[in-house]
C-alpha cells in the first residue's frame, strides 16, 4: 500500500512520508496540507502560546522547545484554506511524547520531576521505586500532545513526534 507524500517530500527525498513536520493540531494530511495552505501565517500570529512558527517554505510547524499547546482552537479558527480542519471524532494530532534514557538525568540517579510536574494528563509517571529514585514511565494511550514536558526538560531528553 502506498502513502501520498505530499511535492516537499518527494523533492527531500521521503517517498514513504515518514518525515512530515510537526504541523499544528488538527492539520489535515500532509500532502494535502502543503497544496491548501497559503502560507498566510494567520495560524502563527493568533497562537497564544507562540508554538506555531513559519517553518519550510514558511509553512506552519510547531516548535514545542518554549511553551506547550493549549488546544484553544484559535489557529484552526483562522484558517481560511481550512488546512486546519477540526472534525468532532479527529484527535488533535497523532503525536506522542518519548524520553530518551540515554539523557534523561533521572534515569542516571539524578532527582528529577520536570517532566511530570506540568503533565496534566498524567500520562507521564513517577512509580515509586525500591532502592532508587524515580524514572518517568509513559502511557501513551494517556498523552495529548501537549509538550507540557518537552520545554521543561534541563537536558532536552524529552521529545515529541508522529506517533508510529
Amino acid at each position: 500500500m502506498s502513502v501520498p507524500v505530499s511535492r516537499m517530500q518527494f523533492l527531500r527525498g521521503d517517498f514513504k512520508g515518514k518525515e512530515s513536520p510537526l504541523r499544528p493540531p488538527w492539520a489535515i494530511a500532509e500532502n494535502l496540507f502543503t497544496e491548501i495552505c497559503t502560507n498566510c501565517g494567520e495560524c502563527v500570529s493568533h497562537c497564544p502560546t507562540h508554538i506555531i512558527k513559519q517553518g519550510r517554505a514558511n509553512f506552519p510547524v510547531v516548535d514545542f522547545s518554549t511553551d506547550e499547546c493549549l488546544f484553544c482552537e484559535q489557529c484552526v479558527d483562522v484558517c481560511k484554506p481550512q488546512a486546519l480542519l477540526k472534525k468532532a471524532d479527529k484527535p488533535p494530532w497523532s503525536i506522542k511524547v518519548s524520553i530518551d534514557e540515554n539523557t534523561c538525568i533521572a534515569h542516571k540517579g539524578v532527582e528529577c520531576r520536570s517532566c511530570y510536574d506540568p503533565c496534566e494528563s498524567r500520562a507521564i509517571k513517577m512509580p515509586p521505586r525500591l532502592g532508587g529514585i524515580s524514572i518517568p514511565l509513559i502511557n501513551t494511550d494517556s498523552c495529548t500532545g501537549c509538550g507540557a514536558c518537552v520545554s521543561v526538560c534541563p537536558v532536552q531528553a524529552v521529545t515529541i513526534g508522529q506517533q508510529q
